[in-house]
This record gives structure tokens, C-alpha cells and sequence, in this order.
């Protein structure tokens, strides 16, 4: 039983300490005030250069087979907090041009402000060809667990 509980004393801590910057709730301020509406009530799109260049090159590094990206459109802002864990991001979908395909396709990325990192869930199927979403392996393993 002490194995047990120092074992997961110090899975905990490995997390902890891995962990990037904790997200303040200063952050989350920060990122609502930074959204804007229109006239007609509709949240104004992000269209940050920087971000755009983000997402630009983590393309290019994670998917060998994308020649080019077209349109990176801002699609939503997402928080998440609770006593345990707080994130928030930014969604973009993007338009990309597949090697040996015709018809452009669409992939789905996530902005995190806090950490200025861009990330996704995706991968390209080639039974289907699209990028379809990878279940993350966290999660996985909490299901069968």
C-alpha cells in the first residue's frame, strides 16, 4: 500500500512539474477582453499575423505531406476551469493543399495563449482522405483503466 501511494505521490509530482505556466485568471481576462463584437453581435474573427505565422510553420514541421496553407480562420475560444486544472485556447481551422490531391482540405488547430504554442489532434487518413481527429492516448488510457 506505501508503494501504492508513493508511486502516485510521485506520478503527481512528475505532472506538476512538467506542467507549463499555470494559467492566472488575469489570463482569462486578458484573452475576453481581446475579443471584440460587431454591430450585428458576432464575435469579430482573430486575425493576429503572429498567430498565423505559428500555425504556418507547425503545419510545415507536423505534416510532411500539406504543399501549402490558404485561409487560417479564427472558429472559437475555449476555457476550461475547476479546482484541479484550469487551460483555455483558441481554435483555427485551415485550409491546406495535400499533396496528390485536387481538392483542398481543412485541419483543425488549437492556440494556447499562455504558452504562445499551437498544437492538434489530427492526422492525415489516407483510407479516407481527410485528417480525421487521434483520440490522445491520456485519454485512451483512462477509459480502459
Amino acid at each position: 500500500m506505501k508503494k501504492i501511494v508513493l508511486l502516485s505521490f510521485a506520478l503527481f509530482s512528475f505532472i506538476v512539474t512538467a506542467q507549463e505556466k499555470r494559467v492566472s485568471i488575469d489570463d482569462f481576462v486578458k484573452e475576453h477582453q481581446g475579443l471584440e463584437e460587431n454591430e450585428q453581435g458576432e464575435i469579430v474573427p482573430i486575425n493576429d499575423r503572429e498567430i498565423n505565422k505559428k500555425v504556418r510553420f507547425f503545419i510545415e514541421e507536423k505534416y510532411l505531406n500539406v504543399e501549402y496553407t490558404r485561409n487560417i480562420i479564427w472558429d472559437s475560444y475555449e476555457t476550461f476551469i475547476s479546482p484541479y486544472d484550469r487551460y483555455h485556447f483558441h481554435t483555427f481551422i485551415v485550409q491546406v493543399k495535400v499533396e496528390g490531391h485536387k481538392r483542398l482540405k481543412y485541419l483543425e488547430v488549437n492556440y494556447y495563449p499562455n504558452e504562445g504554442k499551437i498544437d492538434s489532434n489530427f492526422e492525415w487518413d489516407e483510407a479516407v482522405f481527410e485528417f480525421e481527429e487521434v483520440v490522445v492516448e491520456k485519454e485512451a488510457a483512462a477509459i480502459n483503466t
